[in-house]
């Protein structure tokens, strides 16, 4: 009789069940991904929508590691956020971020010369960071159900 040895079969198991968590683990990501977004496009202020309309969410996977991001590229976004000049300091609220602030008024032209406007800045109107916070708890446990789904072998 024929024998058939083969060989690296654990190694094939663990490896299959690493996919399947991470792609729990990615979907759970994806998920409070989208709470945050949601959250921070309806917490940013509203002159011509524009901030809110440029709020995105992304997952990004590079092997095991797997980051969930919400942010927005317009250029005036982290003036929104964190304020500005004396107006602004002490105005936002994150222990983690430390931001500085200019103590002095400017002044600055929106069109080129043609009108001149004195500031001292502007209070911080967050809804990245507050939309993190709110949806903390929500977010603890879509990770903590995507992992202990792991450890009981499915979902």
């Amino acid at each position: 009789m024929a024998s058939i040895e083969i060989l690296g079969v654990d190694n094939l198991v663990a490896k299959l069940n690493s996919i399947s968590n991470a792609d729990r683990v990615e979907d759970a990501v994806n998920q409070a991904t989208l709470l945050v977004h949601g959250q921070a496009k309806a917490l940013a202020p509203v002159d011509t929508g524009a901030l809110a309309g440029s709020i995105r969410p992304k997952v990004i996977r590079k092997g095991t590691t797997i980051i969930g991001k919400v942010y927005t590229n317009l250029s005036y976004a982290v003036y929104v956020e964190f304020g500005t000049g004396s107006k602004g300091k002490g105005s936002y609220d994150n222990p983690n971020v430390t931001p500085t602030y200019r103590d002095t008024p400017w002044i600055y032209t929106p069109d080129g010369g043609e009108t001149f406007y004195r500031t001292e800045g502007q209070v911080a109107q967050p809804y990245l960071y507050p939309a993190l916070k709110m949806n903390e708890k929500k977010i603890r446990i879509l990770l903590n159900n995507a992992l202990r789904s792991d450890i009981k072998g499915g979902k």
